[in-house]
């Protein structure tokens, strides 16, 4: 029977007909829908039956018998919500699908759009016979591209999401994973996926399809190797030992474009000779191209130092360096070592940090008052004297108003003998004025020091001003040393001589030469200003032990005698401002300029110690990228993942640290929503992320100074 219609079908016999009534569609108290309601009186005539011209007929009971020209709404009972109302058949439709924007609903919502799977079967119904009525194209272009449409769009998207948010739940991946480009991207390609797409199975993403991946990446990384040639490159290495007591060795080739992961080799049942990592090291020399490489740098093991002697014996152009970080580390296990004031003023620092660590009511009561905690250092942390006596330097205040609240002395009262004895000799200490002046000196004679540690710990181009910084830190380290108000003054030549003692040990002569290929270090505005510990500012071919270094490092990337005779020849024209470095622009720049950009820019007019110039300042300094490689390798080979062998980790793990890397030089990661997308901001652990110990290691410590 057709609803509000002005006519009457010709067969109408059964008692059934009775619940199933002709209803007015205009709406007595909105005009807006009375317009509408005479559409829809019109389509019913056409269609011939209530439910295929109006189908949420089906959905409801109506309450009344059908009366002849009675007009008005009707009372309805919802067969979902079970709710009674009177109104006309256009309520029966904001009942189930709502309302238009701007429009104030007049009925309320049926419960039965939160079944997703019911309200589809209503909708799809609804769709249907719009669709059939010929005279309904306005009427469906009204609801199947408006509300009806978005609103069921919305509960789509909402249920997409929600099966991506269980996936994530379910499986442990921290959101920070939704950062990633990656993400967008996966997204799109399945949008797009033929129809029917299934996605790949637990076999083939763990086979076929990994090593398609691993070539992929192999592939875009093209532009990275290309840099190998006109900068060249270090192999940078360091040993691990994994989470199935496997004795790892990884290969890093680095330059100023980044680190590149190559792999690494399990050396089970191998002895870790010098000879042994030479050996190995070598193979890697020899895919990359022994023209490409110019150093090897690892850390200070005898083993390596061995290995680094048999690399120069067959290819000498090749420097081993030692890893400058762990190099300047070792001067704080020195000065450690050497002078008592220092140890005893560690020491009950490490006290202080260990007593309130180990009780939690003590810690609760700290941690009530400071935003900052308090730092447990790791032994193996670079530094890490420095870090923790800083942080106590931080927190001194909020320490000294811990132990004198009266829930100090409460928590002291109702501890055990011992507890209250370690309590009052950490108050004790706190309280002492002489315990912080003796941290603020040691924070100042080492804070140099730090700084310079800061530097190095990280990747990138650096070899060009490390030479410069020791110096400048020696002279920070003397000024603060020899200060009259110093009661450790007469230790100068100490720290002096175990300062020079370690530097002696680093790569000299390769430093040498790239501290005389900056060109900034040569402009006179610069030399103008003293140097710290007073001294006057030289030129590098002004400091005669520079000199020798640099010859020698010429002399051994020299093929032959000629070469080297024309490479002398070249730096003389060099720091001698000759031809092209005469013009005043040059000269400028030469201050101003990125010093690899500045040889790219202008070295033409001495090619062959441009070349080598590009090559030279393009080179690391230190170990930290093969370093910080053993926690990509702990995040994927771990615990729970301890049956993948060491080709199926090392294949993850290549994917994994050198996609990031390619992304690193996209547009993207310095900016927008995937800026820095390879940080967890919700991790505290720095190690988990390459950039974010590169970055953030030392962020809760602040580089100026505070008194």
């Amino acid at each position: 029977m057709a609803f509000g219609s002005k006519r009457k079908l010709a067969a109408q016999t059964d008692a059934e007909e009775a619940s199933v009534v002709e209803l007015d569609c205009s709406n007595s108290g909105d005009e807006q829908n009375t317009a509408d309601g005479a559409d829809e009186e019109e389509e019913s005539a056409e269609n011939g039956t209530a439910t295929a011209a109006k189908p949420l007929l089906d959905e409801v009971i109506l309450l009344d018998a059908r009366k002849k020209n009675t007009g008005g709404s009707r009372p309805w009972r919802c067969k979902h919500c079970d709710k009674k109302y009177t109104s006309s058949y256009t309520r029966i439709r904001e009942h189930f699908f709502g309302v238009g924007p701007g429009k104030t609903p007049q009925i309320s919502r049926c419960s039965v759009a939160n079944d997703r799977v019911k309200y589809k079967k209503i909708y799809d119904k609804y769709q249907r016979a719009e669709k059939g009525q010929a005279s309904s194209s306005l009427a469906n272009k009204k609801f199947s591209n408006g509300p009806l449409a978005e609103a069921f769009a919305g509960m789509e998207r909402d249920g997409v999401d929600m099966h991506i948010m269980m996936f994530l739940c379910a499986n442990g991946i921290p959101f920070n994973v939704l950062r990633s480009p990656q993400y967008p991207e996966m997204v799109a390609a399945i949008q797009k996926a033929p129809k029917g797409y299934k996605p790949p199975a637990y076999e083939k993403a763990r086979t076929t399809l990994l090593d398609a991946c691993k070539r992929k990446v192999e592939t875009d990384l093209d532009p990275v190797r290309q840099t190998w040639y006109s900068h060249g490159v270090s192999i940078v290495s360091d040993g691990w030992t994994n989470m199935k007591n496997q004795p790892l060795i990884n290969v890093m080739a680095s330059n100023s474009c980044g680190s590149m992961f190559l792999y690494a080799e399990d050396f089970s049942g191998q002895e870790k000779t010098g000879e042994a990592i030479a050996e190995f090291l070598l193979q890697a020399i020899e895919e990359i191209g022994p023209a490409n490489v110019l150093q090897v740098v690892t850390d200070n093991a005898s083993n390596c130092k061995v290995a680094g002697r048999e690399i120069q014996k067959v290819h000498k152009h090749i420097f081993w360096s030692p890893c400058v970080v762990h190099t300047l580390n070792l001067i704080f296990k020195d000065f450690a070592n050497q002078f008592a004031w220092m140890v005893d003023t560690y020491q009950t620092g490490k006290v202080i940090v260990k007593f309130f660590r180990n009780h939690q009511h003590f810690q609760a009561l700290f941690r009530k008052n400071s935003d900052l905690d308090l730092l447990k250092v790791s032994k193996t942390r670079f530094a890490s004297h420095y870090i923790l006596l800083k942080r106590l330097m931080d927190v001194r205040e909020t320490l000294t108003t811990t132990v004198v609240t009266s829930k100090w002395k409460e928590l002291v009262r109702d501890a055990d003998v011992q507890t209250r004895a370690a309590a009052n000799e950490i108050a004790q200490n706190i309280m002492d004025e002489a315990f912080w002046d003796e941290i603020n000196i040691i924070l100042d004679i080492t804070r140099p020091l730090y700084m310079v540690i800061k530097f190095s710990d990280g990747e990138g181009p650096k070899s060009g001003d490390i030479y410069e910084k020791m110096d400048n830190m020696l002279g920070e380290i003397q000024d603060v040393m020899t200060n009259e108000d110093n009661p450790h003054k007469d230790d100068w030549p100490e720290v002096n001589n175990i300062i020079l003692d370690r530097w002696g040990k680093m790569n000299w002569n390769f430093h040498c030469l790239a501290f005389a290929l900056s060109p900034k270090y040569y402009d006179q505005a610069y030399l103008a200003t003293l140097a710290p510990g007073g001294g006057k500012r030289k030129a590098p071919n002004d400091d005669k032990e520079v000199m020798q270094g640099v010859m020698q490092a010429l002399n051994r990337i020299a093929e032959d005698q000629k070469e080297y005779a024309l490479l002398r020849e070249e730096f003389n024209t060099f720091i001698m401002k000759k031809g092209l470095y005469a013009l005043s622009a040059v000269q400028a720049d030469a201050a101003a300029m990125n010093a690899i950009d500045w040889w790219f820019t202008y070295g033409s007019e001495t090619p062959n110690l441009s070349e080598v110039a590009k090559k030279v300042l393009s080179q690391p300094i230190s170990s930290s990228s093969a370093e910080r490689n053993w926690s990509t390798y702990s995040f994927i080979h771990s615990v729970k993942r301890n049956k993948l062998n060491t080709k199926t980790a090392d294949k993850l793990v290549y994917i994994h640290a050198n996609e990031r890397l390619r992304r690193r030089f996209t547009e993207g990661y310095n900016s927008g929503p995937h800026y820095k997308w390879d940080i967890d901001p919700d991790n505290s652990l720095l190690e988990e992320s390459s950039l974010k110990l590169e970055q953030l290691r030392w962020s809760s410590l602040e580089d100026n100074r505070t008194h």
